[in-house]
């Protein structure tokens, strides 16, 4: 198996056609057809269903089309990690976050890349934690900065970032009864939250994952409200004084500084939440990696220090 057999597969497998792959690549048809049979018989299987309209992948052909893109990439990123040992480290670095990540670390962290190394673009995703492990796990992403969330972790890289503290988050102007009683209050005990309907995401997601662990471990229940799906929605609703939140302060540090928001530290036990820097543990730690990564610590203990994200540094 070589690449140019993969470059052969791959577009082919997109254009469902040998002779338009041909075409595309410039190269004569006959060539292409000897190596994706020669691909074939080493693999054991066919990978294209033909007939006089074209080719189509088999589900083998599925399968391995997804391995030939991983390793394409990984190709390509191994030229250019031996390029950069020798220069200045660019190309684009993709890395996934958290919303409330990314609400309070993405703008300083451009910054920062753009200053420190202008030749490396960075290509920012928000998603929730078990979606960017499986991005991650296929090649989507380079990075994530996220938490655990019970899944396997065992093919996924870590460095603790941040412990963060989480808070309840109320809306200045309760609208609902309940929530009136929380204005004012600097600190809630974690028995209190079962008399309110508490904002949290579902429980594949880190935050509902934490929670679940909390409740075990005190035997209290807390009622839950599911989130709207994009963080900007769920804070218009509780800064509307319609809904109480579970959440750290990166979320909502801006509206608590514009005093729409009023955080409440939950007590008896106070809860907390690790931030992890995330990279596959089968593929090398890239320069751009290398670049980036210290940045982000950086970034955080800025955030840290100013304290718009309230908890404890867990790396130097």
């Amino acid at each position: 198996m070589n690449s140019k057999q993969l470059t052969f597969f791959l577009k082919t497998a997109e254009l469902n056609s040998i002779a338009a792959a041909a075409r595309a690549l410039d190269v004569a048809q006959p060539s292409i057809s000897l190596q994706l049979e020669n691909l074939e018989h080493e693999l054991g299987a066919n990978l294209f269903e033909r007939s006089f309209r074209g080719v189509v992948l088999t589900q083998s052909g599925q399968i391995f089309r997804a391995h030939a893109e991983s390793i394409m990439r990984q190709m390509e990123q191994a030229k250019c990690d031996v390029h950069q040992f020798e220069h200045e480290p660019s190309g684009v670095l993709s890395i996934g976050m958290t919303q409330p990540i990314g609400n309070i670390i993405s703008v300083p962290l451009l910054a920062l890349v753009e200053q420190r190394y202008p030749k490396i673009t960075l290509d920012l995703h928000a998603g929730l934690s078990y979606n960017l492990s499986s991005q991650l796990l296929s090649g989507e992403i380079d990075m994530a900065i996220s938490s655990p969330d019970g899944s396997d972790m065992s093919q996924i890289r870590q460095v603790k970032l941040f412990r963060e503290k989480l808070f309840l988050a109320v809306g200045r102007e309760p609208k609902v009864a309940s929530y009136k009683k929380l204005t004012g209050l600097k600190t809630i005990r974690f028995a209190e939250l079962a008399e309110h309907d508490v904002i949290v995401t579902g429980p594949r997601d880190s935050l509902g994952y934490v929670l679940s662990l909390y409740e075990e471990e005190t035997g209290i229940q807390l009622p839950h409200k599911p989130a709207f799906g994009q963080l900007m929605t769920t804070l218009r609703y509780v800064v509307d004084g319609h809904g109480v939140l579970l959440s750290p302060t990166s979320a909502f540090y801006h509206l608590q500084q514009a005093n729409q928001i009023q955080a409440i530290e939950i007590v008896e036990p106070t809860l907390w939440r690790e931030v992890c820097v995330f990279t596959a543990a089968d593929r090398p730690q890239t320069a751009l990696l290398n670049a980036v990564i210290p940045l982000i610590k950086e970034v955080t203990k800025a955030e840290w220090e100013s304290g718009r994200w309230q908890g404890e540094l867990l790396s130097s």
